[in-house]
């Protein structure tokens, strides 16, 4: 028996850190949106053990540089999803875990962390286990701060180590025009170059979130800023912001812990023009809508 499942990429509409508990982990404090792109996984029975592999063949023919080497093994979220799953259930979980990328790499996006999400939501199922969204969230936080959002979806506030979430009014009316340059960013790297910074400057959070739900979002995108922009070097990151800004996007900045470039577009055809733009300069560029579901 086997199930599939897509899971959606996130852009993060406003990021900052709140600091550094005692375990390590950072604080966060961010609103993320789910996004048109998708990662394919299929998780089927097996007689036995737990296996991984990712197929990103195709789009590696397509664009170099897309993804940085993805693990098949421990060290693949997906399969430490499976693995804190069968610890949660008490269940032995023997299961082939097949990935298909779409979702670019070290690009801020939750690849990753969406295949984590997928991998839980499609266990749940296949063991008929009955477990609460909630659960799975809590389940999903001990693998990556991204998991449990990535199994909501839609429109989040998300605070401490993600596992604390508030639905926001669902993002509507935007396409998103994505630039994603070769290099990839570690979001471990990341961390550690924001943990070397000094005059941090934090962005105005909570009264971007109060413009958001008060529906003004000239307010909101004035505001709303991710701090790693401030610790994290992506080549060619103020040349592609300009560019998104004179074809007419409404707000542009890097998300997650980057290297993805994001610009949303009211204008379908401004977004049509920014890729052509953008298009032919070495990066990997693209539009997707918005979307209300993490994993379909």
């Amino acid at each position: 028996m086997s199930i599939t499942k897509r899971a959606a990429g996130k852009i993060n509409l406003l990021l900052d850190l709140t600091g550094t508990f005692a375990d390590g982990y950072h604080g966060i404090y961010t609103v993320m949106q789910s996004v048109g792109i998708y990662d394919t996984v299929t998780v089927e029975t097996a007689p036995q053990g737990l296996s991984l592999t990712c197929d990103i063949e195709k789009s590696l023919q397509q664009v170099d540089g897309i993804f940085p080497a993805i693990p098949c093994d421990a060290r693949n979220t997906a399969y430490q999803a499976a693995l804190r799953f069968g610890a949660y259930t008490g269940i032995e979980v023997r299961a082939n875990i097949h990935i298909e990328k779409s979702i670019p790499g070290g690009a801020g996006m939750a690849g990753g962390s969406a295949d984590a999400a997928a991998v839980l939501c499609a266990l749940n199922e296949l063991y008929r286990t009955g477990l609460s969204a909630r659960q799975l969230c809590r389940i999903g936080a001990k693998v990556g701060a991204d998991v449990p959002f990535c199994i909501l979806g839609g429109t989040q506030l998300c605070m401490n180590i993600g596992e604390l979430m508030a639905p926001m009014p669902p993002l509507t009316g935007y396409d998103v025009v994505f630039v994603k340059p070769k290099c990839s960013v570690s979001t471990k790297a990341a961390y550690d170059a924001f943990d070397a910074l000094q005059n941090v400057r934090h962005p105005a959070k909570e009264a971007a979130v109060n413009a958001y739900m008060r529906g003004d979002m000239e307010q909101f995108f004035s505001l709303a800023a991710n701090v790693f922009e401030q610790a994290v070097e992506v080549p060619g990151r103020a040349e592609i912001k300009a560019v998104m800004r004179a074809c007419g996007c409404e707000f542009t900045q890097m998300t997650g812990s980057g290297s993805v470039v994001y610009g949303l577009f009211a204008d379908p055809g401004k977004a049509r023009d920014c890729v052509k733009a953008l298009t032919n300069s070495g990066r990997h560029v693209f539009c997707v809508p918005l979307t209300e579901k993490g994993i379909l």
